[in-house]
């Protein structure tokens, strides 16, 4: 038993350490999606916005007519 406790007392650091590496990966990957989602948030608000800027400048050019 005693052979036991002294194994795991040498595990349980290590053990530990893969596990920070482990979870940081996963929330740096949530992270890297955060940021991608927000670029193509950006993207299509853009886009968007100079839809609506073609809309109103048709409308106006419609109504001249």
């Amino acid at each position: 038993m005693h052979d036991i406790g002294s194994l795991l007392q040498a595990i349980m650091p290590y053990a530990a350490a893969i596990l920070t590496v482990l979870l940081s990966y996963k929330r740096g990957s949530k992270e890297d999606e955060n940021d991608r989602l927000a670029k193509r948030n950006k993207t299509l608000t853009e886009r968007i916005d100079q839809l609506t800027r073609e809309n109103d400048r048709l409308r106006k050019e419609l109504d001249k007519k």
